[in-house]
């Protein structure tokens, strides 16, 4: 991920975009302080504080180069308070759907599911922690994702964020449920090893090609997992499962995998943010390709007499 690919005006662009394409506006009749900025310019502004690693007082002294007026520091954390996470999480979908829309056929058509967690509130030494002890350590958010690749490039096609602990099946199913993706090989480590996982993934008429737990004694019995385990030996696509390491560890490494965030509501919005920072660096490398090739290709044309 290259972060000075993402300008903050493309941020900016992105959000309006986005919220213009939803059909209607969420819930927003409880009450409270009036909304004086969109949800474009608060989702631009969150974009900009994470791409950054900025304070929410220093994301709005930042900001002051490229927009006019901005919300005060009191009225911005509110508002990213309010934000619905739902809108976040489509947000990142949104921009995986412009990257998919450049090549709407990729071969082969893969999907690769895995989880991590990112760290908020204090950092712990977790790795110092084991067994019963680090499950007494709640300040983290675990986040899932389903990733793409086209051209060889990585891209997140949605995520979802959680609790601390949870399940990674548990956040993967709806984000299956929601993907319209024909004759896709869905990947995943023994982590993913559901039955109902397997059965979603064959009712959507999908290829499993997920690991499954076994060992000497525990044999794998069930015929959808047998199935499953067949693919990983025979189809020579498991391996691919590995970029979706190299993912995570890229995002952790460029946008930091601590939050600077003391509450896990605010924290889950700004770990989904950075996964749609991911897809926005990604979607401006191809747009860079495609104008970098349409002008040279111009360029070769002979001029008219």
């Amino acid at each position: 991920m290259r972060r000075t690919l993402v300008k903050p005006l493309r941020i900016h662009e992105l959000a309006k975009a986005y919220l213009a394409s939803q059909p209607l506006p969420l819930d927003r009749s409880r009450g409270g302080r009036p909304r004086t900025f969109d949800d474009a310019m608060i989702l631009a502004l969150l974009g900009i504080q994470n791409l950054y690693q900025l304070s929410f007082r220093e994301a709005l002294e930042f900001s002051e180069d490229y927009f006019r007026e901005l919300p005060s520091l009191a009225t911005y954390h509110y508002r990213i308070q309010k934000l619905p996470l739902e809108l976040v999480q489509e947000f990142v979908t949104y921009v995986g759907n412009q990257i998919r829309a450049m090549d709407p056929e990729p071969n082969p058509n893969l999907v690769i599911m895995d989880g991590s967690g990112f760290s908020y509130h204090d950092v712990y030494p977790m790795s110092f922690y084991g067994g019963l002890e680090i499950r007494k350590i709640q300040a983290h958010v675990k986040a899932a994702a389903l990733v793409g690749l086209l051209n060889k490039k990585r891209f997140v096609l949605s995520a979802r964020a959680g609790p601390p602990y949870t399940g990674d099946t548990k956040l993967v199913e709806p984000m299956l449920n929601n993907l319209h993706q024909p004759d896709s090989y869905v990947l995943g480590d023994k982590g993913f090893d559901s039955i109902k996982l397997l059965e979603l993934i064959l009712d959507k008429h999908w290829t499993p090609v997920i690991d499954m737990k076994a060992g000497r004694i525990n044999k794998i019995k069930h015929p959808l997992r047998q199935l499953s385990k067949a693919n990983v030996i025979q189809l020579g696509l498991y391996t691919k499962r590995t970029l979706i390491e190299g993912l995570f560890g890229n995002l952790k490494q460029k946008l930091s995998s601590h939050v600077r965030i003391f509450n896990l509501a605010t924290a889950e919005k700004f770990v989904l943010m950075r996964f749609a920072l991911l897809n926005m660096a990604v979607l401006a490398s191809l747009e860079k390709t495609r104008d970098l090739w349409l002008w040279f290709s111009n360029s070769a044309n002979p001029a008219p007499e």
